[in-house]
C-alpha cells in the first residue's frame, strides 16, 4: 500500500507507546517524516541497527532515532529497542500508510452469475470476476483485474492493476499481489509421442495462504491434480517462476528472478537468492538459505546455507571462488610442471653410455 502524502504530525511518545523499548531525550520532540541517516533533518525519525550504521555520516541530525543501544555521543532523542529496523517498520505503517475509504464498486464491473461480494470493497473500473467467484471484505481490485470463475479472493486483500487469478484459485486473507502477476495458468507439462508434444491437462488448482505478499510478474502455475501452494507469511520478490505442484513453505523469501521446477518442496523460513534455479522433484529442508544464482540440482538437508552450480555448501564454494582468479598461473605451473616430467622420463629412457675399458699395463705384448 503506498504512503500518504498527508502531513504528519506526531511526537516520540507516541512511537515509543507503538514500539515500546527505553526512552531517552525528550518525548516531546515533534516528528514529520522517516528518513534515512543521510537524508534525515530535525524533524525526521530514522533508525540505526547496528554499531556500523552508527557512524553513518549525518546520524546526528535526525529529530530522532530508534536505536539497538543508547548511543549517548549523539545529542539526539533516541528510543532503544531490540530491533529498531522493525520498530521503523512498525511506525510506518501505523502512522504513514493511507487508510483510504471504501469506494465501493464500479458501475462498469463485470461479473458472471452467483458472484458474493463482501463488503466494504474497493472495486475500480474495468475488473472482471467470472461465475461463482467469492470476494471477502475490504478487499482492493484495481483497474485491469480478472478473477476467473470458480476463485476466491480473502478478506483484506489487494490486488494492484493487470492481476490474472484464474479459474478455481484460492486466494486467502490480507494476501498483495503486485501488477503483472499471474496465478493459476497452466502448468508447463507435455507428453512427447511419435515426435510430437501433447498436452496433458492442468487439472489442479493454486492455493495462496494468508498473509503472503507476491511481487510484479510473478508466475505462479496451477497444478497438474492437486494444488500448487504458497503458505502463510511467504514473500516472493518481482519476476519469479513457480512451476506447477510446487509447495513453499511459510514464511519463506523468494528473491528476483528465481525458477522453481515442478513438483519441488520447499521447507519453512527458507530464503532462496535472486537468479537462483531449482530443479524438479528435490525437498528443501526449513531454514536453508540459498545464495544468488545457485544452482540447485538436489535435496538439501535442513538449517544449512548453500551456494554455487551445482550447489554446494557455502564454506566450499568460497574456498573454490578464491583459487579462480589464479587459475591461469595455475595451468601455467603445471605446464611447466609437465615438460619438466617430461624431459626427466626423456632422460630415463636413454641407454646408459658405455664406459671404455682401461688397458692394463701387465698385458702382453
Amino acid at each position: 500500500m503506498a504512503a500518504s502524502t498527508a502531513s504528519i504530525q506526531l511526537t516520540l511518545t507516541q512511537v515509543h507507546q507503538l514500539v515500546g523499548g527505553e526512552l531517552h531525550g525528550d518525548g516531546n520532540t515533534q516528528l514529520t517524516a522517516l528518513a534515512g541517516l543521510s537524508d534525515a533533518n530535525a524533524h525526521s525519525l530514522s533508525f540505526i541497527a547496528n554499531d556500523k550504521a552508527g557512524k553513518t555520516p549525518g546520524a546526528g541530525n535526525a529529530g530522532a532515532l530508534l536505536v539497538h543501544r543508547h548511543l549517548a555521543e549523539l545529542p539526539v532523542p533516541q528510543i532503544v529497542v531490540a530491533n529498531p529496523q522493525l520498530a521503523f517498520a512498525q511506525t510506518a505503517q501505523k502512522f504513514f500508510v493511507a487508510s483510504a475509504p471504501p469506494r465501493g464498486i464500479a458501475d462498469d464491473l463485470v461479473r458472471g452469475t452467483a458472484v458474493e461480494i463482501g463488503a466494504d470493497v474497493s472495486i475500480w473500473p474495468f475488473v472482471a470476476l467470472g461465475d461463482r467467484v467469492t470476494i471477502g471484505a475490504r478487499v482492493t481490485l484495481y483497474p485491469g483485474v480478472f478473477v476467473g470463475s470458480g476463485a476466491t479472493i480473502g478478506d483484506d486483500s489487494i490486488l494492484y492493476p493487470n492481476v490474472v487469478v484464474r479459474e478455481g484459485c484460492l486466494i486467502g486473507k490480507r494476501v498483495v499481489i503486485h501488477s503483472g502477476t499471474v496465478i493459476g495458468s497452466d502448468g508447463f507439462g507435455y507428453v512427447q509421442h511419435q515426435g510430437r508434444h501433447h498436452k496433458i491437462p492442468q487439472l489442479g488448482g493454486v492455493i495462496i495462504e494468508d498473509d503472503v505478499e507476491l511481487g510484479a510478474n510473478v508466475t505462479i502455475d496451477r497444478a497438474t491434480l492437486g494444488q500448487t501452494v504458497i503458505k502463510t507469511g511467504t514473500k516472493v520478490d518481482n519476476l519469479v517462476q513457480i512451476a506447477h505442484n510446487v509447495t513453499v513453505g511459510a514464511h519463506s523469501i523468494i528473491v528476483a528472478q528465481v525458477g522453481i521446477a515442478g513438483s519441488t518442496t520447499i521447507g519453512r523460513h527458507v530464503m532462496i537468492g535472486g537468479q537462483a534455479g531449482l530443479a524438479d522433484h528435490i525437498s528443501i529442508g526449513d531454514q536453508v538459505m540459498i545464495a544468488a544464482r545457485a544452482g540447485v540440482n538436489r535435496s538439501l538437508e535442513p538449517n544449512q546455507i548453500v551456494s554455487g552450480a551445482p550447489v554446494m555448501p557455502h564454506e566450499t564454494w568460497m574456498k573454490a571462488q578464491a583459487v579462480i582468479p589464479r587459475l591461469p598461473e595455475l595451468r601455467q605451473l603445471v605446464r611447466n610442471l609437465e615438460q619438466r616430467v617430461a624431459e626427466l622420463e626423456g632422460k630415463l629412457k636413454q641407454p646408459p653410455k658405455q664406459i671404455p675399458k682401461k688397458s692394463s699395463r701387465h698385458s702382453k705384448r
